[in-house]
């Protein structure tokens, strides 16, 4: 696990004066949390190295010897499937001289995980099974060098790893989420990722978030969402401890995409959620899964990953439409993200007031607020 570094301040800063815990008072906060590097170090190590990270699917690891390798700000972690078909989760790094030991995905020729730089052996349990060179060592004890182990743990086929052995249970974090989620979707976990497509982002993984919170933004920006598939003056958003939920009408008949709609349980009611503090996910009508996976790689870049579910490979007509709606919709969000990004560097930006109402109606920005204090109390800014 990660080491916990030494808590930082808890007094706030004074560029947070006008932040106010209360969403009907708060204005934003300031530019320079979405640029500055200094703040980005403090993220890595405050939010992505001590919450739970997804990392992919079951599906993703159909046999033993599969495995996955995912970036977490800076740490490497692998996912393997081993000979009793169990999924493992290790750092990704050879316990001799810290070369990595595998890259991208695919599976094990063997049923060895043998590094590229000096040849030390692994099996799938990550205990070392020859270390090349140690023949003639004394006092060398294979036991003590096996790799380190990552938390993982999963809802519905989604995985999920934690790098702080101090962080809450993941039942505890997701549960909540894992109900609504099931149902909408009652045979989530047997579907299956069937497509999956990057978006890079010139913009700060929190703007890619925040955009996914509010649909304040909709009626403008994407036409085709609120005038082909959500009853919008029904689209809700509600806060609760560790995820977002999102709920609309779909307008039946008239929607932008094909359905299923024997499959789902909600069957004219469109939701999605995000679990703090990156991961998010939507059910259309028809029971379908999409994941966007806002994985920071830097101050200003982003990749959303996103994941479409379906019960079989290859998707049926109706499917691939719920991908093209999608992928439309992604590339409208694209330039929103990017045209903040930019602007948050301007020397005329003051920190913008929330609009909220105490209905949380169709409009309102409370969940990005709410998402905001999540950010600055993770960072100690706010207490």
């Amino acid at each position: 696990m990660i080491p916990r570094d030494s808590a930082e301040p808890a007094t706030m800063p004074a560029s947070l004066q006008h932040f106010d815990r209360d969403p009907l008072r708060s204005r934003s906060m300031p530019g320079r949390y979405y640029y500055d590097p200094g703040i980005w170090e403090r993220e890595k190590r405050a939010i992505f190295h001590r919450t739970w990270q997804y990392v992919g699917h079951r599906s993703m690891l159909p046999n033993p010897g599969s495995y996955i390798v995912r970036e977490i700000a800076g740490q490497s972690v692998l996912l393997l499937k081993d000979r009793e078909g169990q999924i493992r989760a290790f750092f990704n790094v050879c316990q001799h001289r810290a070369h990595r030991l595998l890259e991208g995905e695919g599976r094990l020729n063997a049923a060895v995980i043998t590094c590229p730089y000096h040849a030390w052996a692994y099996d799938l349990a990550g205990m070392l099974r020859n270390a090349r060179g140690s023949e003639k060592m004394a006092d060398f004890d294979k036991t003590q060098f096996s790799l380190e182990p990552v938390r993982l743990d999963s809802f519905l086929g989604f995985l999920f790893v934690n790098l702080d052995g101090q962080a809450e249970p993941f039942a505890k974090v997701a549960g909540g989420l894992a109900a609504e989620l099931a149902s909408f979707s009652p045979q989530a976990a047997d579907l299956k990722c069937v497509y999956r497509r990057d978006y890079p982002l010139q913009a700060n993984w929190k703007n890619s978030v925040e955009n996914f919170s509010e649909c304040f933004h909709c009626p403008i920006s994407h036409k085709t969402l609120v005038e082909g598939a959500l009853d919008y003056p029904s689209y809700r958003v509600t806060t609760h401890e560790h995820h977002h939920s999102h709920r609309s009408r779909d307008k039946g008949p008239n929607q932008g995409y094909g359905t299923r709609t024997e499959q789902a349980a909600k069957q004219n009611e469109f939701g999605s959620w995000l679990l703090w503090p990156n991961w998010c996910i939507e059910v259309y009508p028809g029971g379908n899964l999409t994941v966007f996976h806002h994985v920071p790689v830097g101050p200003e870049q982003t990749i959303q990953k996103v994941e479409w579910y379906f019960p079989n490979d290859p998707p049926t007509r109706e499917e691939q439409e719920v991908i093209d709606f999608v992928h439309g919709v992604r590339l409208e969000d694209i330039p929103i993200c990017e045209s903040v990004q930019q602007g948050q560097h301007s020397l005329g930006y003051r920190q913008g007031r929330f609009v909220v109402d105490a209905e949380r109606s169709e409009i309102s920005e409370h969940a990005v607020h709410d998402f905001q204090v999540k950010v600055l109390r993770a960072l100690g800014d706010i207490g």
